[in-house]
């Protein structure tokens, strides 16, 4: 379940084909929007439910048994409704709402992905993080060729993933340095919450939040998440801050990390990062070499082509996820 509740949110958002490297990820709902017609509607709904869904989750999707979509034009949102059984567990009722703001003529729904500069390209430190990304992850295999009819992909019988497996299973099973960075950090930071905040299985880094928060005159709160993520495959690490205004009623939003926080929240990502560097004797992660990419290489926890940060730790939308 947790792989859905992860990804099937933002697959929804994202609309269909508008990638070209990867364009049968992502759904059709943003077309509900664009039309009154009723029948064309239930039609989009339709294939949805029964070709885009169990094309992108059907490794991990059961049965999905009811999938109803209510949409406001006005407002430009959805409220989404399902009830799903994924493979292993048992029936899932849930509903979430999207938000789709204004496409902006001539522009695309989606942001600009970022291009790396040709000094990034050129770095000495590039060649080396490629060869670390892979020697953990299998190139070829594209999402298109899994065969649904084997046990398992094949890319995950690759020397390569067997690797990927080993090394994140003995970070589950035995990491002292991360048991004593939670432990340090709970005494740095008395009176505020401090997490484990690793998605299970899934990224290349394991990542911890200090949540930084005041109450708000109006009511609700401001909530500051200071993370740090450390990497299972190099000896780097990234600090970044995400700030949310909570009230009650509101949506939950994932606020885009910041990688260069200000005030309060800089002073608790500066003890964060000196932190981790005492207890791993890591380095900051070059965030100039972010978005060099990784075209040909296999990474599961990725819906987006691949580049140096997901590979090393996870894409920006895992980033920003946090509870």
């Amino acid at each position: 379940m947790r792989a859905f509740e992860l990804y099937l949110p933002r697959f929804f958002k994202q609309r269909r084909g508008s990638d070209l490297l990867t364009p049968e990820l992502g759904t059709s709902l943003h077309a509900l929007l664009e039309t009154e017609d009723e029948r064309q509607r239930a039609e989009i709904v339709r294939r949805v439910a029964h070709e885009e869904i169990p094309g992108t989750f059907g490794k991990y999707l059961e049965t999905l048994r009811s999938f109803d979509v209510t949409v406001h034009p006005e407002a430009r949102t959805m409220r989404v409704s399902l009830e799903l059984k994924p493979h292993g567990a048992g029936w899932v009722s849930w509903s979430f709402e999207l938000s789709f703001p204004p496409q902006e003529e001539g522009g695309s729904q989606e942001p600009a992905r970022p291009r790396p500069s040709p000094e990034a390209m050129n770095d000495p430190r590039t060649a080396e993080l490629i060869r670390v990304a892979r020697h953990y992850y299998p190139a070829g295999y594209p999402l298109w060729e899994d065969d649904d009819e084997e046990p398992e992909p094949a890319h995950w019988r690759t020397t390569e993933f067997q690797r990927w497996r080993t090394l994140r299973q003995r970070t589950w099973d035995d990491w002292k340095e991360w048991d004593e960075l939670l432990q340090r950090l709970r005494a740095a930071f008395p009176g505020h919450d401090v997490s484990d905040v690793t998605h299970p299985s899934a990224d290349a880094c394991s990542r911890c939040c200090v949540y930084l928060e005041q109450p708000l005159p109006e009511g609700g709160r401001a909530v500051t998440r200071v993370v740090g993520a450390i990497s299972i495959l190099a000896p780097l690490y990234l600090v970044y801050v995400t700030t949310e205004t909570m009230r009650p009623g509101d949506t939950a939003d994932w606020p885009p990390p910041d990688f260069s926080p200000t005030g309060e929240a800089k002073s608790a990502a500066d003890t964060l990062a000196r932190l981790i560097e005492q207890v791993f004797g890591y380095r900051p992660f070059p965030l100039e070499l972010a978005d060099i990419p990784l075209p040909d290489l296999r990474i599961d926890s990725l819906h987006e082509p691949a580049t140096l940060l997901g590979a090393l730790f996870a894409d920006r939308g895992t980033l920003a996820n946090l509870p």
